[in-house]
């Protein structure tokens, strides 16, 4: 059962939809949230909290909503209606014409998106600075310490 939808801020600003269900035993694993992706599938699908969806995992690995059991959809449900602002940095979010992706346009301003590319400029593919990981980035961002991504 999807019991909330929360929106996640990628290091690019990219908003991802992502269904937090009731826990559920799916190929060896229990699967506590989804990959909804984008406003077009949720609208597509017809998502809405209170529902009993239907989850695959994409690859063996990613879990994802694949369908709604509308018969089983409670009366008072209310279609899901997309946010319009940034859930961390409350940015009025934008989607280009043709694009699936809702965006942030605070790219300096919202903790996520900093952070975010602070730990893509750390990673191993780029400056393969070792010991430097999420947490570490997360605790110097909220001590101050670092503060944006040039």
């Amino acid at each position: 059962m999807l019991e909330s939808i929360s929106y996640q801020v990628g290091r690019t600003g990219a908003i991802t939809p992502v269904a937090n269900l009731k826990p559920v035993a799916l190929a060896g694993t229990t699967v506590k949230r989804a990959s909804l992706h984008n406003a077009d599938i949720i609208a597509k699908l017809d998502v809405r909290v209170g529902d009993t969806v239907f989850v695959e995992k994409g690859g063996e690995i990613i879990p994802k909503i694949v369908g709604v059991d509308v018969a089983k959809r409670p009366e008072n449900s209310e279609p899901t209606q997309y946010i319009e602002n940034c859930p961390e940095c409350s940015a009025a979010l934008v989607r280009s014409e043709g694009e699936a992706a809702h965006y942030c346009p605070n790219y300096n301003g919202c903790p996520p998106q900093i952070k975010g590319k602070i730990e893509h400029f750390v990673a191993r593919k780029a400056m393969n600075i070792d010991s430097l990981g999420a947490e570490t980035i997360d605790q110097l961002y909220t001590a101050g310490l670092i503060k944006k991504y040039c």
